[in-house]
């Protein structure tokens, strides 16, 4: 542990079990706190308001599988436990492959990675060292004798009640394949391990024992959540099965798969990956990743109103609550805005739907009081439509009296549209506009904002104050919050 100390930037050491005395005699000159638990005691003594130093080395000393399964469901309860420490086991007595196989999967099931198994060979007076890895595929090479598959017993998110019965480890790894059901469901798992016999401290020196693993996966494929979102993420299709990650986020994740040697499988989100976004099932994806039905989530986690999803190898996840995106106008010197043609397209079409109409009623009355149709008389009639539609004085008018009631139906109806629309018409056409700024609650209150969120149980926003609860009344739920951000209007 002194030849080998590699600081993580925590400084406390954790013994569990019934270590020798020598052996901290060994240790204690080292910079750092220590922790002891043992079996002992049903309860150790902790200090009031403990303070959860992560241990940067955790010595666990067991005599067999049983004292060790204690030994470890009491460890990962402490407060001083984290999966990233560095995890020396010291097993004193010889075990079989199966069983030491089992031992590091329920490491793994613990999310520990960086674990060195130390035994002792009596006969031939060696001390064997065992160095295990979840990210087993036919490149990685290791002992070939040293391969099980290992899977819980029950369903990912149903506790294991023990080892012995909760965890299965066979021979080889064909159960535990990358579209299996296991791996799926039951954390199917590879597990690989090195053995290696130590005479001399020389040679343990010699060692890699806690190797990091980032810097290379030898090839190992990631089950994968994504989705499309442009024009950040996107996914191309190709006929023989194959898909592509491209634009931003596609680029950073192929370049870090390139970099740190691993595949990325899509295979769990082909069914929704092209589909417009979908908050229930992004949010599905999202806790399935958390209970490691999937090694990778690549959409934008930090968009989302998530309840709380912790990871340990990175770190947790936490709710945003409510989100009111409003963006600040400046002024603006362009003439016309092209969105408001986009926006009120459907309304123009119907608009020069009526003109067309309009402008064939008086062709036909004009051409049935002069029996005829010219093309004069057409122009004449375009340019009559027009003086309709602003309310302006008509030149030569049909005289039936069927055509006067057309008329006054006419006049009246578009009095009245004016009349309610001249100021958005006036605004139409600007030089100088400011959208409404929106800095407090009570702003978004008074200016009227649309209020549209992601729909989730801890959605809106508390009832403790009136402004809240106007607030809380306004509010649209939304499913797609990136069509949300697109039709944001900052006037």
């Amino acid at each position: 542990m002194t030849s080998h100390f590699k600081t993580n930037g925590w400084n406390n050491v954790m013994c569990v079990g019934n270590l020798p005395t020598s052996f901290y005699n060994r240790i204690k000159h080292l910079p750092f706190t220590f922790t002891v638990m043992n079996l002992n005691k049903r309860q150790d003594h902790y200090v009031d308001d403990v303070v959860p130093y992560h241990s940067n080395i955790i010595v666990i000393s067991c005599q067999d599988f049983k004292e060790y399964e204690a030994l470890v469901v009491k460890l990962v309860a402490s407060p001083y436990w984290h999966p990233l420490a560095n995890i020396i086991l010291y097993y004193n007595r010889l075990e079989n492959k199966e069983l030491m196989a089992k031992i590091f999967f329920s490491l793994w099931y613990h999310k520990a990675i960086n674990t060195v198994m130390v035994q002792y060979n009596d006969v031939e007076d060696t001390f064997l060292v065992s160095n295990y890895t979840p990210y087993v595929n036919e490149k990685y090479e290791i002992q070939p004798s040293n391969k099980f598959g290992c899977w819980t017993t029950r369903n990912l998110g149903i506790p294991v009640v023990s080892f012995v019965k909760g965890l299965t480890c066979v021979e080889r790894c064909h159960n535990v394949t990358i579209l299996s059901r296991l791996r799926a469901q039951n954390l199917g798992t590879c597990i690989g391990f090195d053995t290696i016999a130590i005479k001399s401290t020389k040679d343990l020196k010699r060692l890699n024992l806690f190797e990091d693993r980032s810097k290379n996966f030898h090839g190992f494929m990631f089950r994968s959540y994504v989705t499309e979102v442009e024009p950040f993420s996107l996914i191309d299709v190709h006929e023989d099965g194959i898909y592509t990650l491209r634009a931003r986020d596609g680029m950073i994740w192929n370049t870090m798969s390139k970099l740190m040697n691993f595949g990325i499988d899509l295979s769990p989100s082909v069914s929704a990956m092209k589909k417009p976004f979908n908050f229930e099932v992004n949010i599905e994806q999202i806790f399935s990743f958390a209970r490691r039905k999937g090694d990778l989530c690549l959409f934008p986690i930090y968009q989302f109103d998530v309840i709380v999803v912790e990871i340990d190898f990175t770190f947790p996840f936490k709710e945003s609550g409510i989100c009111i995106a409003a963006g600040r106008a400046g002024f603006e010197t362009t003439l016309f805005k092209m969105k408001n043609l986009t926006v009120n397209l459907k309304y123009l079409v119907v608009f020069y739907g009526c003109f067309a109409c309009i402008w064939m009623v008086f062709s036909l009355y004009k051409a049935a009081e002069k029996g005829h149709f010219t093309c004069d008389q057409i122009g004449k009639d375009f340019m009559n439509a027009w003086r309709n539609v602003l309310m302006l004085n008509l030149c030569n008018p049909p005289k039936y009296e069927s055509f006067r009631i057309f008329l006054t139906l006419c006049l009246w109806s578009f009095f009245v549209l004016n009349f309610t629309t001249q100021a958005k018409i006036i605004s139409f056409f600007t030089a100088a506009k400011r959208g409404k700024e929106v800095d407090t609650f009570e702003d978004v209150i008074e200016k009227g904002y649309p209020i549209e969120a992601m729909a989730s149980p801890d959605l809106i926003l508390p009832d403790t104050e009136e402004k809240f609860r106007i607030i809380n009344s306004r509010l649209v739920y939304e499913q797609d919050i990136y069509g949300c951000i697109t039709r944001m209007a900052s006037d």
